[in-house]
């Protein structure tokens, strides 16, 4: 196997850089989890030795099945468990056995839920777990999750997530099922690249705090995105995450806001919830990018995993449709992190020259509304020459594209324009196709591209709006 001459990976890099990966509880009955995180590994060509474990089976997916994590060859760096919750206690043990023997089975992931979720006797079982492992010098994800993943490698222990576009963001999860919506939305367009992925479930052990500090030094992260709900020492994870935003955005969701929420939040992870105020405020000060809704979290992880930070404020809106426009005018307005651009004189003179006569230039400051009567050239035209004012920090464009142009043709104008940038002097555009998923192809094209595609003009521009108050933060943080 390809992995098997490395040296044993050291703390936490073993979760993520396993020579090898044994599934104990693999089943060759398709459907259940065991089998399901079998074949998932197979399908990302994980390159590390892949072992399934049952004493009831001797083969799964084509691969020798040994009856205890005692049995297998090795190296084995990260153990996947899939039992019932009792049984990880006799797993834990022949990890530990194993890990005195053989000096790897550094990592283990407790697939399992019915522990601290469940109740005291859940909870005493966990404790016991965590007792058992820590004592043998392994470090646990879990219990009651989805582990962790790793889309540059081809590792994943989950039994939803096969093969993924690997990219810069980096997610940390309580709830496993968040992390896989996220991923799953985002994948037909692949308008996000993953880079790590870790769903804690109970935060047993490794906690998101240790997550969070392991990823800032990993190079290809760009961005952390955190669903969080609650942790042990508040305190120790905002320092940690204003430690990382002197460098790449934090972006967190965080439930809980209210006292019936705080308390969901307690009967799915057996999380403690600190009152939401102290977050809030917390935060602020950290530089850590609160989201406040799904579709605002997914929006702007990816945009911080895509585009380059704005340097400033100033932004100019571009569009080919009057209603929506006007809409987009009104929500930079609102923002009070954005204001509308003021173009330069050069600026508006080269803007007429590629416009219609129809098209109105700078009514209201910072507007450019290109009308109907356009070519597909003319999105290109126009965006380029914005984006070369130095007045102009971001662009936000908006088309449906319309119906008598080629779609992909304009996707193709917008994406050189946006390419014939001086690399390194980037400015961001937020591209908002109006009619959605009825223009499925310029989509594609974009995302591929690497710019971010929205919906609704008001969602572009509060993820825009996140991106310069980032950048503001991360000044100050440096400072």
């Amino acid at each position: 196997m390809a992995h098997a001459h490395r040296p044993a990976p050291e703390g936490l890099d073993a979760f993520f850089a396993p020579r090898g990966v044994a599934v104990v509880g693999a089943s060759a009955e398709p459907g259940g989890p065991g089998h399901q995180v079998v074949a998932q590994l197979q399908r990302t060509h994980y390159a590390g030795g892949i072992y399934p474990v049952n004493p009831r089976a001797t083969e799964v997916l084509g691969l020798p099945c040994y009856p205890s994590i005692l049995q297998v060859p090795g190296p084995v760096d990260l153990a996947v468990v899939v039992v019932p919750a009792p049984a990880c206690l006799v797993v834990a043990a022949q990890l530990a056995a194993r890990r005195q023997q053989r000096g790897d089975a550094a990592a283990a992931v407790v697939v399992s839920g019915g522990f601290a979720e469940v109740g005291d006797a859940g909870r005493q079982l966990q404790d016991q777990l965590v007792r058992t492992l820590r004592t043998a010098g392994i470090r646990l994800v879990g219990p009651n999750c989805v582990g962790v993943a790793d889309a540059h490698v081809g590792l994943t222990t989950s039994f939803d997530l096969g093969p993924y576009p690997a990219g810069g963001a980096s997610l940390l999860s309580q709830s496993g099922a968040f992390a896989m919506s996220f991923l799953q939305w985002a994948r037909p367009l692949e308008m996000v690249g993953l880079c790590k992925l870790a769903s804690v479930g109970n935060m047993a052990d490794v906690s998101l705090t240790e997550l969070l500090a392991y990823l800032a030094h990993d190079p290809c992260t760009r961005v952390v995105g955190v669903y969080l709900e609650g942790v042990a020492d508040a305190r120790a994870f905002v320092q940690t995450a204003a430690r990382v935003g002197q460098d790449k955005p934090v972006v967190v969701l965080k439930p809980g806001r209210t006292e019936q929420g705080a308390r969901a939040a307690r009967s799915h992870t057996g999380s403690v919830a600190s009152p939401d105020a102290v977050y809030e405020g917390a935060f602020r000060q950290a530089g850590v990018v609160r989201a406040r809704t799904v579709s605002e979290f997914y929006g702007v992880v990816r945009a911080f995993e895509r585009l380059p930070l704005p340097r400033g404020d100033r932004v100019a809106v571009l569009s080919a449709v009057g209603g929506p426009g006007t809409i987009c005018v009104d929500e930079v307005a609102a923002q009070s992190h954005l204001r509308l651009a003021h173009f330069s004189p050069r600026t508006r003179e080269r803007l007429r020259a590629v416009l219609s006569d129809l098209a109105a230039v700078g009514q209201p400051e910072g507007y450019v509304d290109m009308t109907g009567a356009l070519v597909a050239r003319t999105h290109g035209d126009a965006l380029r020459i914005l984006l070369e004012d130095d007045g102009v920090d971001a662009v936000v464009l908006l088309t449906p594209p319309p119906a008598f142009l080629e779609e992909e043709e304009v996707a193709r104008s917008v994406l050189e324009a946006y390419r014939d940038q001086p690399e390194g002097r980037r400015k961001p555009v937020l591209v908002v196709i109006t009619f959605g998923d009825a223009a499925l192809a310029a989509r594609r094209l974009l995302e591929k591209g690497g710019l971010c595609t929205f919906e609704f003009p008001e969602e572009a521009v509060r993820v825009l709006a996140r991106m310069v108050a980032y950048a503001r933060a991360r000044e100050r943080l440096r400072s």
